[in-house]
């Protein structure tokens, strides 16, 4: 029974013997296959070398021909620090309007909605003459377009707004971007000044109101007049704080960095022009290679046949 049952050496050698057979063939159709690509890539070595090299050439001519560009970056810092020991000395922190200005997500939010505003775009294009640097005379938008092209307001981890400005020209780069830095704290003074004017109209007159009742306050209940002397309190106070924010002329934004006049270009990008067509060239000639050499059997196939 035990001889029926258990294989023969002489079987388990031929399996053995299979296996590697089969193996070895794999081993073996690997490197067939990159033979045969090698094969292709050395046949038509020629074609591939040439595609590459003018294609380099000719960006890296088109590199030397395109104008060169100039970054200037200028940063700012909102106040919020001083916001802060304002609203704590004046007791104001009741204040919707000046919660919302000690939140420094929401003035830097509204710095940079400022900062990408047609305002401060169409302010820069009057200011600079943009229109004639760009020859762009007819139309206001297509300068103001080209400006906002060129300008990239940008918001670090730690909140500070980065205002950069490409131009031809290094000079005015710079000019530009600290031209961005004064827009916006006009701006930003003549919205505040704005809020703070209407908020203390709207104080007036709620005190005057509340002026009149009290002068009838024999008429008025005792819990009715307690409200009333406690709003004419509060009111006089917020309108005390209306005043002092309307009377501010000190500026709104601190600026970390002023724009210099840079000495390197920033475009055209030479070198990684023509590394990224060498490398593309480089694919794209491979491919057709590929293709070119598909087709030609294909075609002795045919002829055969």
């Amino acid at each position: 029974m035990d001889d029926v049952t258990r294989p023969s050496s002489g079987a388990n050698r031929a399996t053995v013997g299979i296996r590697g057979n089969t193996n070895g063939q794999d081993a073996e159709d690997d490197a067939i296959n990159l033979a045969d690509y090698l094969h292709v890539i050395l046949k038509h070595r020629r074609m591939i070398f040439w595609i590459c090299t003018i294609t380099v050439i000719t960006t890296a001519i088109i590199s030397l021909l395109l104008p060169k560009s100039y970054a200037a970056t200028a940063s700012v810092v909102p106040p919020v620090d001083l916001l802060q020991k304002e609203s704590a000395l004046l007791g104001a922190v009741k204040s919707p309007m000046l919660r919302q200005a000690m939140n420094a997500t929401g003035i830097v939010d509204m710095y940079v909605g400022i900062l990408r505003s047609r305002s401060v775009a169409d302010a820069l294009v009057e200011r600079f003459d943009l229109g004639q640097v760009h020859g762009v005379k007819a139309s206001i938008s297509a300068v103001r377009q080209t400006l906002q092209g060129r300008t990239s307001v940008r918001v670090t981890s730690e909140g500070i707004i980065a205002i950069t400005v490409e131009d031809s020209d290094p000079c005015r780069a710079a000019a530009l971007a600290n031209a961005y830095v004064e827009e916006l704290d006009r701006q930003n003074k003549r919205l505040f000044v704005g809020q703070t004017a209407s908020k203390r109209i709207f104080l007036e007159n709620r005190l005057t109101e509340i002026e009149q009742e009290l002068s009838r306050i024999d008429n008025l209940l005792s819990r009715d007049a307690k409200i009333k002397e406690m709003l004419f309190e509060l009111l006089t106070r917020e309108y005390e704080i209306a005043k002092i924010e309307e009377a501010k002329s000190m500026p709104t934004i601190q600026v970390l960095d002023k724009a210099v006049v840079s000495e390197k270009r920033c475009k055209p990008k030479r070198k990684q022009m023509v590394l990224l067509a060498g490398v593309t060239s480089l694919f794209v000639s491979v491919l057709a290679a590929f293709v070119r050499e598909y087709f030609a059997r294909a075609s002795l196939g045919g002829i055969r046949d």
